[in-house]
């Protein structure tokens, strides 16, 4: 990702659309702008790929803002971040277009609501968070939590089914992604009772 930034940099400082003593900063945005986007291009393509673009946007749509704030496991190389994402979201636009939308899905996403609001943010090893960010995303995670567990029962009255299976599929993905460090947090805490 790295080399496509600085292309694109490059090639907007050739054409003067940029100054030379702005470079850093716009490798910057536009390394953002890539990180902010990829999630709903990968699930896009892979919506395709499925038949199903709406699966794949709809299920994206509420784990990016969740994730953004909640935390979790994060792969440590962008490679194996884009695998293990195109993998897991495949897995996830596959189960939502053949899932029910039942009282069992509905259980699931308020047991995985609860989850995120109880655990989160989980800060990763990459970029570790001050009291006053956890306190903020803390914030953030349990407005959107509750944000799109509102729009997921107006979807749901609504007879919008496919919406409501895939946006509780991306909240079931959100909290999945934290199980990791919630299962290492309990067991340590265990071991120093002990």
């Amino acid at each position: 990702m790295e080399k496509c930034t600085d292309t694109v940099v490059d090639w907007m400082i050739r054409c003067n659309v940029i100054n030379e003593a702005d470079k850093e900063l716009y490798k910057y945005a536009l390394h953002s702008l890539l990180l902010l986007v990829s999630p709903l291009i990968l699930a896009g393509g892979i919506g395709v790929g499925l038949g199903s673009v709406k699966h794949g946007v709809a299920l994206i749509f509420p784990f990016m803002f969740l994730r953004k704030f909640s935390g979790g496991y994060h792969a440590k190389k962008l490679h194996t971040c884009i695998m293990g994402s195109g993998f897991l979201l495949f897995l996830c636009i596959m189960v939502s277009m053949h899932m029910q939308c039942d009282w069992k899905l509905a259980i699931a996403t308020g047991i995985a609501s609860v989850s995120l609001i109880a655990f989160s943010p989980i800060d990763s090893e990459n970029r570790r968070l001050d009291t006053d960010e956890k306190r903020t995303y803390k914030k953030i995670t349990v407005f959107c939590v509750i944000f799109f567990g509102l729009l997921d029962i107006v979807l749901f009255l609504l007879g919008k089914y496919i919406y409501t299976i895939c946006f509780s599929v991306g909240i079931l993905l959100t909290a999945g992604l934290q199980a990791p460090y919630i299962v290492k947090k309990m067991r340590k805490s265990t071991k120093n009772g002990l």
